[in-house]
């Protein structure tokens, strides 16, 4: 389990150098249909590497952190960790390059919020199911205020729902799947 917070340490490294280093980032590596569909596909992965601003990097890097630790402590691995974080964040992607192509996506709090989604159907043995989703669900109320506090509108808000969401997603996907029994 130490390869989350060897994952942590890396991952905050890289996307501070990229803010720090390349000032252009969100017009380079940021996401939207337009740009993906036109053949720059690099931006389907790049986008959660770029932040629009030191405080958007801040926030993320807080919220990366807490997510860490909670997975540290409901034993989600790091494969599950990268999976859920990386396969939320494709899907939505492409989801809103196909619908909204203008749209530019930046930031890791995508691949957050689903990891929060799927740490709160993780460990149910822990608390139930309904404990953690009312958690989490608090969170995602929080940002739907500070969203609206900060920028008048809902889009990062519904965004980080549909993260929060495909990670139960995955997870639930997981848990539906047999188990290999062994007869004795």
């Amino acid at each position: 389990m130490k390869e989350l917070f060897y994952f942590f340490i890396a991952f905050s490294l890289v996307i501070t150098g990229i803010f720090v280093v390349v000032p252009a980032a969100v017009e380079i590596l940021g996401f939207s249909g337009e740009n993906f569909f036109s053949g720059e596909v690099w931006r389907i992965l790049s986008y959660p590497l770029a932040h629009a601003n030191m405080n958007h990097l801040f926030e993320n890097l807080i919220a990366l952190f807490v997510v860490i630790l909670l997975s540290y402590e409901l034993n989600l691995n790091l494969k599950e960790f990268l999976g859920v974080f990386l396969l939320t964040g494709i899907f939505i992607a492409l989801f809103s390059g196909i619908f909204f192509p203008y749209l530019l996506i930046v930031g890791s709090s995508l691949g957050i919020y689903s990891i929060f989604g799927a740490l709160a159907l993780k460990e149910q043995e822990i608390m139930p199911w309904y404990f953690f989703l009312g958690i989490f669900g608090i969170i995602i109320f929080l940002n739907l205020g500070y969203s609206i506090y900060m920028s008048g509108d809902f889009t990062q808000a519904a965004y980080h729902g549909a993260g929060f969401v495909s990670g139960i997603g995955l997870i639930g996907l997981k848990k539906l799947k047999p188990k290999k029994r062994i007869l004795q």
